[in-house]
């Protein structure tokens, strides 16, 4: 007698709110308190190319919803909500005979919600309610997320705080007290985070759910600081990405480029439901697993309207990255969040007292280059531009000419980039 296949596996997928991969334990960051995300990624894979489909909140959760790029959908502003006809990989889930929830921060409208079997918004909503109402018959896919690290931040979040002697200034920030100070905040919200997933970790075993869970944390873009969020920068991009499937992959590290907009189309694989057709994204289950998996040779990023209007496109392969400025005449102004902090306080008097180095520098200049072109392997801080470079003008071309295809396949509403872009008629 044929033995019957095993049960669809239940889903688990934590998601922090504004936090650069850099700032785990498991990523190299020993000065942040993450014990449950480290002992997750020892336990499973860690991805060190993850990046967002967009370094905005909403648009690249409406990306993780449908697979596609948020132009493509009509989600490119912050806050706008996901547009009725559009289907997601719920709706595909549920259909596969799935029981779906969610915790906390969507971020795709209050009409979204109800496409859940189970929403609770309020922070203090107890994980277990989940769990005590879902059908025991039925594979689950539960969305937790948290809004930390994410703005406002507040002394004393956790206890005990971290050193601001011993915070970690990525080179793209100066180094003051102030700076070190919110850096320090940001660690203590990330280090919250991390108790609140041990938590949910914990439930799972309890519940004697764990074998057949697989488990998901990633970050929606990246740290709430100038320079990263809101900016196609990699600290802006680059976020962390780690999957825990109990007996697959233990340990491992992973340095393939994963784009955000691959997190649905894998899920459903794993699920064993159909990809629809429209998603742009691709499943890297096989990086898990062994099985067959087409490599990335990039991946694509976008940045439209925040509390401001500054449209940007990127293209990054493993070595170099294109950024689109296409309003160049526009200074770089940080959201609404950063523009209040510490951070950027401290910048700006820096800037007055003539003390910013160049490669600080950039984001007090009053426009913009409308190219910049970086060589990540030998300069991953983005400070050299090498756009005008003679050596890497066919770089420039390649990587123009791909961005171009890419955004007319995906039904992007800004023209191409100017001068030197290939016409086409």
């Amino acid at each position: 007698m044929a033995q019957a296949p095993p049960p669809p596996p239940n889903i688990v997928f934590l998601f922090s709110d504004d936090h650069t991969a850099a700032d785990l334990g498991c990523y190299g960051n020993a000065n942040i308190k993450t014990p449950n995300l480290d002992r997750l990624a020892s336990r499973g894979a860690r991805f060190t190319n993850c990046f967002v489909a967009s370094p905005q909140c909403s648009p690249n959760r409406s990306a993780i919803f449908t697979g596609c790029t948020p132009h493509t959908t009509g989600t490119s502003r912050l806050h706008t909500p996901m547009p009725p006809w559009e289907k997601t990989f719920l709706e595909v889930l549920k259909e596969r005979g799935y029981h779906t929830g969610a915790y906390r921060k969507v971020h795709q409208g209050d009409e979204f919600n109800r496409r859940f079997d189970f929403y609770r918004a309020a922070k203090n909503a107890p994980f277990a309610e989940f769990f005590d109402q879902r059908p025991a018959n039925k594979p689950f896919f539960l969305h937790v997320g948290f809004t930390d690290p994410h703005r406002p931040y507040v002394p004393k979040a956790f206890d005990p705080p971290h050193d601001r002697a011993k915070v970690r200034v990525p080179k793209f920030l100066p180094d003051t007290p102030e700076i070190r100070e919110d850096l320090g905040m940001y660690a203590d919200f990330i280090a919250r985070m991390d108790a609140e997933c041990g938590q949910l970790l914990s439930l799972l075993e309890s519940r004697g759910l764990a074998d057949n869970t697989i488990v998901f944390f990633t970050g929606d873009n990246g740290m709430p600081f100038p320079g990263a969020k809101g900016t196609c920068y990699d600290p802006g991009l680059n976020v962390p990405l780690i999957v825990h499937w109990p007996g697959k992959a233990k340990g491992v590290v992973r340095p393939e480029l994963i784009s955000h907009v691959d997190l649905p189309a894998t899920w459903l694989d794993l699920a064993g439901a159909p990809v629809p057709a429209k998603m742009q994204g691709q499943s890297f289950r096989g990086l898990l697993d062994g099985s067959s998996y087409q490599k990335r040779e990039s991946v694509f990023s976008e940045r439209n309207w925040h509390d401001n209007f500054d449209p940007i496109r990127s293209i990054r392969t493993g070595q170099f990255k294109l950024i689109f400025n296409a309003a160049p005449h526009f200074p770089y102004r940080p959201a609404w969040d950063l523009a209040d902090s510490l951070t950027w306080k401290s910048y700006q008097d820096l800037a007055r007292k003539g003390k910013l180095s160049p490669a600080h520098g950039r984001l007090v200049q009053p426009a913009r280059p409308m190219v910049e072109l970086y060589d990540l392997a030998a300069d991953p801080d983005e400070f050299q531009n090498l756009a005008d470079s003679p050596a890497h003008a066919a770089i420039r071309l390649d990587l123009q000419k791909k961005l171009g295809e890419w955004m007319e396949k995906t039904y992007d509403f800004l023209p191409p980039s100017a001068p030197g872009w290939p016409i086409r008629l």
